[in-house]
């Protein structure tokens, strides 16, 4: 059965309601398995958190995160419905197959803006990617900074700098990425770091990205989908 199938099976099979968090996770760790070692761990099949695999992540992540204020229900609507609509126009024009694959989703320019709009607010990378300055120093942006000094950057002050993403580079704005000029776009492009960047480029970049352009454009599809 296709993955994407996993989540329609599992909405047919209970007849509820479903928490698609846990199913995207189980997707993704299900992908993994496939690709890295030739098998599914088994979550889809199972519906429950194989090992307690994602729970320890879960786990962890709490000595990092930030809990802030949720007030995406109130001003994500409009960017909803448009990605929807793009969509069902794309589905309607015959331009989206049985399981939509990574080169169709390259065509839905919405669909790409909105993926990277999200991945710059909110970089899987979110701490230092350190360095050393190798000998005999190195001068950068005016700066001379001697061999041995640790250094490096950071994904997300990088992602708002007004400089390369416009005055309001705090605001989720997918459209930006549709209206900059080819210059500022390539400029745009080099700064994000969603991923890393150089040697420093999560392994698993484009499992990512090819998971998030198949399976998005299929759920839509399929579920009418509201924030809770």
């Amino acid at each position: 059965m296709a993955y994407s199938n996993w989540l329609i099976y599992g909405a047919l099979l209970t007849g509820q309601r479903l928490d698609l968090a846990h199913w995207l996770q189980w997707y993704a760790f299900d992908v993994i398995g496939s690709i890295t070692f030739q098998r599914r761990f088994g979550f889809l099949e199972r519906r429950h958190d194989v090992d307690e695999m994602i729970s320890k992540i879960n786990d962890g992540l709490e000595l990092v995160k930030i809990i802030g204020e949720n007030y995406w229900p109130d001003t994500m609507g409009k960017f909803l419905k448009k990605l929807q609509r793009e969509i069902d126009e794309a589905d309607k024009g015959g331009h989206l197959s049985e399981y939509v694959t990574y080169q169709e989703s390259l065509k839905l320019p919405y669909l790409q803006a909105t993926l990277k709009e999200a991945m710059r607010m909110h970089p899987a990378v979110g701490f230092p990617l350190e360095r050393y300055v190798p000998e005999g120093g190195a001068e950068v942006c005016g700066y001379n900074l001697p061999a041995g000094t640790n250094i490096s950057t950071s994904a997300p002050l990088m992602h708002i700098d007004k400089g390369v993403f416009g005055h309001d580079a705090r605001i989720f704005r997918p459209e930006r990425w549709l209206e900059a000029s080819p210059e500022n776009l390539s400029l745009m492009d080099r700064t994000f770091m969603a991923f890393g960047h150089g040697s420093r480029t999560c392994i698993g970049k484009n499992i990512s990205l090819m998971e998030m352009g198949k399976l998005i454009p299929q759920l839509f599809r399929h579920f009418d989908i509201e924030w809770a």
